[in-house]
């Protein structure tokens, strides 16, 4: 297969016939004499400046909003503006520069003359004094050299993107919350009384929530994917929500309340293998191996071919040689009470007819 780009006319899906006065004069598709004069100005079918400004005519008579009209125009310097216009211009730029200077000068000086210091600052004015902040600097941990390959590697830049946009998200919050706790004069607000949401709004409003904390969770921020099942799952439980939870504890080293989360999910759906094997996974982890074997087990008799259950079981019971496999059966032993009458087993072996021995009249003949 040839790595040669497609021509213009075959990515627009138009024929060297339409490039002609006729057929641009009677189309009246803008879309089309727009891909047209695409074509016209690349050259890729020669150069034809007559046709293109009539294509360009055309577009502008069709679709006059159209970007292809657009002209760049030149900056304005002082060799392309009369020099009346440009004199114009630089004298209110310094008259403008004499008053801010001017105004600085003044605000310094009152700033000095003035002893109450208990006069907070305006909200939302400009301070010429406040020294400027720091930016807040990556630790050198942090950063990775350019010739760094194999951490480039695990580089994953989706990840990172994701936590600016939990971070920033997260700063326009606490900026919010400041904002309201420093408001000099807070506005009473009543508030309105109780909303009772429908099932079906509290599983949309859930779903969201599960959502988002599938975002801090693909972030790594697990703490913050804890708090936002949480909260999906006090509108509305189900069986998803509490399996991501147990997952997120399990990251965080939490192995009971993950365990509790699997059984709140089976509970829901008893045949769920996610949170069976999540399950399995934190019991190991907090050293319950037998009853992490069980768990596996009941894995395998709904899925027989599931490789995670069958490698956890084969490594369990080399630990733990005297483990049963996995598809033994128990069986219960019953055991029989005294008033069952005794069987006589020589009734059984009793022969029923008795044969005479002819050995001996054969001895004597």
């Amino acid at each position: 297969m040839s790595n040669k780009p497609a021509r213009l006319l075959q990515k627009y899906d138009l024929l060297l016939e339409h490039l002609d006065f006729e057929y641009i004069r009677q189309c009246t598709n803008g879309r089309e004499v727009e891909n047209i004069v695409k074509v016209l100005r690349s050259g890729e079918e020669g150069y034809f400046p007559q046709l293109t400004a009539f294509a360009e005519e055309r577009l502008k008579s069709l679709r006059p909003e159209s970007r292809l009209l657009r002209k760049e125009q030149p900056l304005a310097t002082k060799h392309t503006l009369p020099e009346e216009q440009w004199r114009e211009i630089s004298n209110n730029l310094h008259d403008w520069e004499y008053r801010m200077k001017t105004l600085t000068d003044e605000l310094r000086s009152a700033q000095v003359e003035s002893d109450d210091t208990t006069v907070p600052r305006i909200r939302g004015t400009f301070d010429p004094f406040a020294k400027e902040e720091e930016p807040e600097r990556v630790p050198q941990s942090k950063v990775i050299k350019y010739c760094d390959y194999d951490k480039w590697d695990k580089f994953d830049a989706d990840t990172e993107m994701l936590k600016m946009d939990l971070d920033e998200e997260r700063h326009r919050e606490m900026v919010r919350l400041n904002n309201q706790k420093n408001s000099e004069h807070p506005k009473i607000v009543e508030l309105p009384p109780e909303v009772k949401l429908s099932q079906q709004e509290k599983q949309v409003i859930a779903g969201k929530l599960r959502e988002k904390g599938n975002d801090y969770f693909r972030a790594k921020e697990f703490k913050e994917a804890v708090e936002e099942y949480g909260k999906s799952l006090d509108l509305f439980p189900s069986a998803a929500c509490f399996n991501n939870r147990a997952m997120a504890n399990i990251k965080l080293q939490r192995y009971d309340q993950a365990i509790a989360d699997c059984n709140q999910c089976l509970a829901l759906e008893p045949q769920n293998v996610k949170a069976l094997l999540r399950k399995a996974q934190a019991l190991t982890s907090t050293d319950k191996r037998r009853e992490a074997y069980k768990v596996y087990c009941d894995v395998l008799r709904i899925e027989p071919t599931n490789a995670v259950a069958q490698t956890s079981t084969s490594t369990l019971r080399r630990q733990l040689p005297d483990l049963p496999p996995p598809n033994a059966v128990r069986l219960t032993i019953e055991e029989v009470g005294n008033d069952v009458p005794e069987i006589d087993f020589r009734e059984l072996i009793r022969p029923k007819k008795v044969i005479k021995d002819k050995l001996p009249d054969a001895i004597k003949q």
